[in-house]
Order: C-alpha cells, then sequence, then structure tokens
C-alpha cells in the first residue's frame, strides 16, 4: 500500500491551509484538492496491493508484467464493484474474492467501503465536474476528508492482510 504518511501530512497541510484561507474561494480549494488528494491515494493503494500481491505469488515475470498491464493499468476508479472487486477476481479468482468478502463481512467492513467510496466518488465527481462560477458551492473542509481516510484505510488495510493470508 503507498505510505499512508504522505497522504496524512498532505491532507493534514490542506486542514491547515483551509482553516486560514483569506477567503471562501480559496477555501473550496483546498476542499477540492484534499478529495482528490484521497481518491488518488486510495486508487494507488489498491493498485499497488494487487501489484504486490501478484509478485509475491506469481513466479513467471510475463504473468506478473500482464497483472500490471491488463489487471491493473486499465483500472480507472475506485469504486468496490466496478474498480476493485474486478482486479481481486482478476488475480486470485471468484473463489478466494468471495472468501476474502466473507471475511470481511463479518464485521459490515465490505458494505462499509462500499458505502464510503460511493460517498467519495459522488463528492469527487462533483468536485471535478464543476468550477467555481457565481454559485457557491459547498465541499467538505478538509478534517471530514481526514476522517474518510481513517476509515477507509482501516478496511484496505485488511483486505491487504486477508491478500496475505492467501
Amino acid at each position: 500500500m503507498v505510505a499512508k504518511s504522505y497522504i496524512k501530512s498532505t491532507l493534514a497541510e490542506l486542514d491547515k491551509l483551509y482553516n486560514s484561507a483569506s477567503s471562501q474561494k480559496k477555501a473550496i480549494y483546498f476542499s477540492k484538492l484534499a478529495l482528490i488528494e484521497l481518491c488518488g491515494w486510495i486508487e494507488e493503494s489498491l493498485d499497488d496491493i494487487i501489484i504486490r500481491h501478484a509478485n509475491r505469488k506469481l513466479q513467471n515475470p510475463d504473468n506478473k508484467k500482464y497483472c500490471e498491464e491488463s489487471i491493473v493499468k486499465p483500472n480507472y476508479g475506485f469504486e468496490y464493484k466496478k474498480n476493485i472487486r474486478p482486479m481481486l477476481i482478476s488475480l486470485i479468482g471468484l473463489i478466494e474474492a468471495e472468501r476474502i468478502e466473507r471475511e470481511l463481512e463479518k464485521t459490515g467492513q465490505i458494505t462499509l467501503l462500499k458505502s464510503y467510496l460511493g460517498n467519495i466518488k459522488d463528492s469527487r465527481n462533483n468536485a471535478a465536474h464543476t468550477h467555481l462560477k457565481g454559485v457557491t458551492r459547498r465541499y467538505n473542509a478538509p478534517s471530514r476528508t481526514i476522517g474518510d481516510f481513517n476509515r477507509i484505510s482501516l478496511i484496505i488495510d485488511k483486505i491487504d492482510t486477508e491478500l496475505r493470508k492467501r
């Protein structure tokens, strides 16, 4: 997984900038950037987990390359059903993916992850596909994004742990 310390410090810095922003417009910039940074971290972390697992388990360099170029590289996004699950299934198979999901669902973590990612995707799309013209838009403060990071990173850690068991 991509190091947490970098995203934590980035989000903390954006939170400071948000809280000391000289205008609402600047505060919105920091909110949008925090959200985009979190989304990028989620995607990179999941890609990294898949690639590291492939490198641990696969012997053939061609298969490792296939994983990176055909499973991870063409995958853009961080929705569970559309992006994460297909990568897991492609790498470890449907049976093992289902086992991991069952294990995580014992504590409701897959359901929570789907919900968290869905909410973040909606916010991210809104931030990425609108501009600041005339209308005052509302975005979550970076402190809220830090909370989202804390919740999501725990579940991503659990997915990584479950993959390591296999």
